[in-house]
């Protein structure tokens, strides 16, 4: 008689459920990854590639056992940046104020900061502080939970005590804690140094850009130019009902850029166009040089504000301008600026405000604020941190802790729901979004159905989209 092997029988299971989970087949996915974990030795790789797999197949129903197998595998391999990486977007976004009596009581590590975070969004912010710090003195291996009680305190305007836990916590996982300060004294310092460099580029202004009184503008490298520009461009003329000057800043364009460039003024007018072309080595930074491209446009705002001495409205090159945005600026009119604000998650510091649209006015308010932020992230630009959200956590803290001893600069919010929430497109490319909303993107609203380089013409709203 032969004695099945264990370890085969479990590597014969764990690829029967990748099979199955590649066919989409879910539910048998999912017990064939636990099939495999009852029969896999501790440590093995084919238990920690059904945890993986086991935190996929759950992410989308439940998160908190997502996190568990998430939890799992990242104790498997703590050293491992994408696990860690997963582990702490989970624990994150876990727990929603109506799950405050589902993690109740729960003393393990996910249920703890899963109850510290359905409290906090459910308003009780002493309780959720007492889940939070007893997570960490049951597991202080977990220091995961370091970010989450430094976003309690940075609510609650606990600013120096958020900026240690922040620094406690970069120093035990990195990423994008690292660049995430909220110590008055560390803005007033950067505030006082000397003035940081702006950026190396070019500058061609149309004849006519000048006449028009406000500038729409947006920053983006060839492979985004290729994708995204051709659409947002056609949005802002045709659809946005603005009398602008649009300013395209294009980082180490090449010649499909050139080209897209080109037929872009030859469509629209090349007068209305002011183009900065910017060229710099990102070799050093590696993976992260998408931080500098979504960074590189707050080191040079400031300088394009005072040059312009008019609005500018900066925009992701990935939004299209889905109607008339006269309403929405007018909303920001007699504010130094405008930007979006996720009432849900602003507790999370990183999404307090938005970086996708910000309005902006030529006035002393806006110049304090883009100057500071600029100062902050090339502060961590040059130390060699360009993380991920580097952009969103400078306007942060920007925002909370950079005017604490004198008047800070008037900010309108923007509701969430000038995206829309849905698209539907049709074979040539035309779409309806929701009726209320005045934007449409691919990332900033979750979505990922279509390329935005796909939607041509907006036909109506999603109730008039044809049907079958």
């Amino acid at each position: 008689m032969t004695i099945p092997d264990p370890l085969h029988a479990a590597q014969d299971t764990l690829q029967a459920a990748l099979r199955a989970e590649a066919a989409g087949e879910r539910e048998t996915a999912k017990a064939l990854c636990r099939q495999a974990l009852e029969s896999a030795g501790t440590g093995s790789g084919e238990r920690l590639a059904a945890h993986d797999a086991l935190a996929r197949l759950l992410v989308g129903e439940d998160m908190a056992a997502a996190a568990e197998h998430a939890l799992d595998a990242w104790r498997l391999t703590p050293q491992d940046p994408t696990r860690r990486s997963n582990l702490w977007q989970l624990l994150t976004h876990l727990g929603e104020a109506g799950d405050v009596a589902r993690f109740q009581g729960r003393q393990d590590a996910v249920g703890l900061v899963a109850c510290g975070n359905a409290l906090r969004r459910d308003g009780q912010g002493l309780r959720a502080e007492r889940a939070y710090r007893r997570a960490l003195e049951r597991f202080p291996e977990l220091s995961f939970t370091l970010s989450r009680l430094a976003c309690l305190c940075a609510e609650q305007h606990r600013l120096e005590e958020a900026d240690t836990l922040f620094r406690q916590a970069a120093e035990r996982h990195g990423g994008r804690d690292g660049v995430t300060r909220t110590d008055p004294a560390f803005l007033r310092a950067l505030r006082q140094a000397p003035p940081p460099a702006g950026i190396r580029a070019t500058i061609e202004e149309g004849a006519a850009a000048s006449a028009r009184p406000l500038v729409v503008y947006a920053s983006c490298d060839a492979v985004y130019a290729g994708k995204f520009l051709p659409a947002m461009v056609r949005s802002i003329v045709e659809d946005s009902g603005l009398d602008c000057a649009i300013a395209l800043h294009l980082i180490n364009p090449d010649a499909a850029t050139e080209a897209t460039l080109a037929a872009l003024t030859a469509t629209h007018g090349r007068e209305r166009f002011v183009v900065l072309r910017e060229t710099i080595d990102l070799a050093p930074l590696g993976a992260f040089a998408k931080t500098y491209f979504a960074c590189s446009r707050f080191l040079v705002l400031p300088d394009l504000l005072i040059r312009w001495q008019r609005p500018v409205l900066m925009l992701d090159v990935d939004l299209l301008a889905i109607r008339d945005l006269t309403p929405l600026l007018a909303s920001s009119a007699h504010s130094d600026l405008g930007m979006m604000s996720h009432a849900l998650k602003r507790l999370d510091i990183w999404s307090l405000l938005y970086a996708d649209v910000l309005h902006v006015r030529p006035t002393r308010g806006a110049l304090r604020f883009l100057d500071l932020t600029r100062r902050y992230i090339r502060h961590f630009l040059d130390a060699g941190a360009p993380y991920w959200f580097l952009d969103q956590a400078a306007l942060a803290a920007v925002h909370l802790a950079g005017f604490t001893d004198e008047p800070a600069p008037r900010l309108t919010i923007y509701p969430t729901d000038i995206h829309s929430r849905t698209v539907m497109v049709d074979g040539e490319g035309r779409y309806w979004t929701d009726d209320s909303a005045y934007f449409y993107s691919v990332r900033a609203t979750g979505g990922g159905q279509h390329a935005v380089h796909r939607l041509k013409r907006r036909a109506g709203t999603t109730a008039e989209a044809p049907r079958g």
